[in-house]
């Protein structure tokens, strides 16, 4: 059987994939409570954390360099 790319142009893939999803969002909200806030809350939890380490990172070195500099400026008016 030779390999054809007919399955991404055929137009019957889209309907296809739109029963999938619909399925896939079915057994999402027949799913326990608990598992949702899981699903939805672990990229919302992954974003924030990245957010406030990137953030509190930059802070710390932009403090560091406002100590070095204060630092030199005592050494030169000494």
């Amino acid at each position: 059987m030779a390999f054809s790319w007919s399955w991404f142009t055929d137009n019957s893939f889209v309907p296809n994939y739109t029963i999938c999803m619909i399925e896939i969002l079915e057994i999402f909200w027949a799913s326990p409570i608990e598992l949702r806030v899981i699903i939805v809350g672990t990229p919302i939890v992954f974003i924030l954390l990245a957010y406030l380490g990137i953030s509190g990172t930059n802070e710390a070195i932009d403090f560091q360099n406002k100590m070095w500099r204060d630092e030199e400026w005592r050494k030169k008016n000494k």
